[in-house]
């Protein structure tokens, strides 16, 4: 995915290694504090940078934030990709939908993050950016772009599989989102484990074999 925040285009491999550490140390800080109660100096301390690495590489916590954002949905658009690729060949294979959908979900988890670390920091980067006006604009730029590029993965990944929405595409696109959503969040309440059965039970709920017209 093109780097819609408008990161730097290049960096230094040494930089870059920095640059990942303070991520990483950030996603363990904000998951234990919360974006706004942790402190630039905690997280350096925990990447085992000094202030200065920080701000050689981020200009304030907001741009952090925003890195992380921009990271999380490559993450996350990477492995849909493959999830649509294997399914792509499971249809190939002649497999039924079922299968098909359920190949897609676990390719998709298994190339995702997950963990309750990771989902904590995930609810907090958008309760930040709703909160914050200097983030908010961006993101929101940002979350309407991915989400573009992500129906069109959907919407290939249903047509491969031989099927099409019973609902309005939006409202499929939205129903999908809510409930991926929810399934994080009753991960946090259970064992950190996410279970993407109801996504499942709802892919197959709105979609139906595709009829000759919708070819």
């Amino acid at each position: 995915m093109s780097d819609l925040l408008g990161g730097e285009a290049r960096v230094t491999t040494r930089r870059a290694q920095t640059r990942d550490k303070l991520m990483t140390a950030a996603v363990t800080v904000f998951a234990d504090r919360g974006i706004i109660g942790a402190p630039v100096e905690e997280i350096c301390e925990a990447a085992g940078f000094t202030r200065g690495a920080f701000y050689s590489n981020f200009p304030d916590k907001d741009a952090l934030v925003l890195e992380l954002i921009r990271h999380e949905v490559e993450i996350q658009y990477t492995a849909a990709e493959r999830a649509v690729e294997v399914m792509k060949v499971a249809a190939s294979a002649g497999r039924s939908a079922e299968e098909m959908v359920d190949v897609a979900l676990r390719a998709f988890d298994a190339g995702g993050r997950s963990g309750r670390e990771w989902i904590l920091t995930q609810q907090e980067l958008r309760l930040y950016a709703a909160r914050e006006p200097g983030v908010r604009a961006q993101y929101l730029s940002f979350d309407r772009e991915c989400a573009k590029q992500f129906s069109t993965l959907i919407a290939d990944a249903v047509s491969h599989a031989g099927r099409e929405f019973t609902v309005p595409f939006e409202d499929a696109i939205s129903l999908l989102r809510a409930t991926h959503n929810e399934v994080q969040m009753e991960a946090l309440f259970g064992h950190g484990e996410v279970d993407s059965h109801r996504l499942r039970v709802l892919l197959l709920a709105i979609t139906r074999p595709a009829t000759q017209s919708g070819h």
